[in-house]
């Protein structure tokens, strides 16, 4: 039987992978600040103020996301707008390859639905590596589907663990997906992953119908 990981432990690798994210965009930023201190050819300040621009924007991007994700973004209420995850999630897919399509309605959902969806979204976008790539997420409340679709696809052993809430060896990288399978659990649903082709991987994500609240 798979022991669960104890509070600490996931909020120590959360944190892990956070600050492993935030690493390359918070020093693309100090970098073109000491460009902008100490160079004077403007064609190159003109380059440190776009890196600047960049790197400001994704690490804003990241960390409004884990804000929601992770966190405890809205905590003070028991259901959070789907539309609130919609766009943490689009301006965190502008730093990625896949370009993201959200098809869930405007509602309503429990926190901890919420929270799930955003984790898959998250994680599957790795699946799907190169340029060019897509994934929609859609379906319905009671049935969230991830399909994540792209250039040589491809459903790590160690991301359909994660999903699935096995803790042994768990990586930082894949701790937003063990997250999404305790608050699915926790609502009484199940995350299924498959790689469908070369092409494509579909994560679903089924929840109770009581899980959806009325907007």
């Amino acid at each position: 039987m798979n022991t669960p990981l104890d509070p600490l432990t996931l909020a120590s690798l959360l944190a892990s992978r956070l600050c492993h994210d935030l690493v390359n965009p918070v020093g693309a930023l100090s970098a073109g600040l000491e460009v902008m201190e100490d160079e004077d050819d403007p064609m190159m300040k003109e380059e440190a103020q776009k890196l600047i621009s960049i790197s400001t924007q994704k690490s804003i991007a990241m960390l409004t996301f884990a804000r929601l994700a992770f966190g405890a973004g809205g905590a003070y209420g028991a259901e959070i707008d789907l539309d609130e995850a919609k766009l943490a999630t689009a301006e965190l897919y502008k730093h990625v390859k896949a370009e993201l399509h959200w098809q869930l309605p405007s509602k309503h959902v429990a926190k901890d639905q919420l929270k799930a969806i955003m984790n898959i979204a998250l994680v599957v976008a790795d699946c799907v590596p190169r340029a060019g790539s897509t994934v929609t997420v859609g379906g319905s409340l009671q049935e969230v589907s991830f399909s994540a679709q792209g250039p040589r696809a491809k459903l790590k052993e160690q991301l359909v663990d994660a999903l699935s809430g096995k803790t042994e060896e768990l990586e930082p990288k894949m701790t937003p997906a063990y997250l999404a399978s305790v608050l699915v659990q926790k609502v009484g649903g199940a995350i299924h992953a498959e790689l469908v082709s070369e092409e494509e991987v579909r994560v679903t994500a089924t929840f109770p119908a009581q899980a959806e609240i009325a907007a």
